[in-house]
């Protein structure tokens, strides 16, 4: 996993770190001009953000702003020059978060005149938590989490990430002047959340199933009951551990 930067940390040093791009695989037009102009046409996609986030991209001649289509700006460029408001009024930002990812995911087919998913969204939604999760462990794995169960870091990874994720969601209200886009994403959205608490119902039903594990020693043997149904028997002989 490469670095990532939180979205107020890009420029801060003579334009370092910058924003690395991906950009859409369509370029959309609905035949009705929105706030932003027809000339903004196509989306690009802030990946190496915390929390990805998405950026209008506006034609120049035969060139896209901010960098001519390149995947990153130049530290010394004009772009990257420019305060925070300016970049946001030249490359206005429209969606956070699973949003974002979820209309990076799309292409447009001319033949049904619609958007289609290029990636399964089931799919996507657990690489997308996966990848979330796994930087959740990255930051709680020093010596004061060890004896924190995996099960309990994922449950407290979660209170956090549903907060966060209904936050850049009402964030991405710039996507409406998009009604299609909008309402495609909405759903996704959706299913995203869903997603996250049926993850948090099934990490809550394992714990319950690990406090009702019993402990009893029988003939010097130590006996593990789990649910009633299952025996593990741990025999200590002269330093060495039988498990059967």
């Amino acid at each position: 996993m490469g670095d990532v930067y939180k979205e107020e940390e890009f420029y801060k040093d003579e334009g370092w770190p910058s924003e690395s791009f991906s950009y859409c695989s369509y370029i959309f037009y609905t035949g009705e001009e929105t706030k932003y102009g027809l000339d903004y046409d196509q989306f690009a996609l802030v990946v190496n953000a915390e929390y990805p986030y998405m950026r209008l991209t506006k034609k120049r001649e035969k060139f896209h702003i901010p960098c001519g289509g390149s995947s990153q700006p130049a530290t010394d460029g004009w772009f990257s020059k420019l305060s925070e408001s300016e970049r946001d009024e030249q490359c206005p930002k429209i969606a956070w978060g699973f949003a974002a990812v979820f209309l990076a995911n799309l292409c447009y087919d001319r033949v049904q005149r619609d958007y289609v998913e290029q990636k399964d969204r089931n799919k996507l939604i657990k690489e997308y938590y996966s990848k979330c999760f796994k930087r959740y462990l990255d930051c709680h794995n020093g010596l004061k989490y060890s004896k924190i169960a995996i099960e309990q870091k994922e449950l407290d990874f979660l209170a956090e990430h549903e907060t966060l994720i209904c936050a850049l969601w009402e964030k991405s209200t710039p996507l409406k002047n998009y009604p299609q886009l909008f309402e495609y994403a909405s759903d996704a959205e959706t299913d995203y959340e869903n997603f996250l608490h049926r993850r948090k119902s099934e990490i809550e039903k394992i714990n319950e199933r690990e406090k009702g594990s019993t402990s009893t020693e029988v003939s010097g043997k130590r006996v593990v009951v789990q649910n009633g149904e299952k025996s593990v028997y741990i025999e200590e002989n002269n330093g060495s551990v039988t498990i059967t």
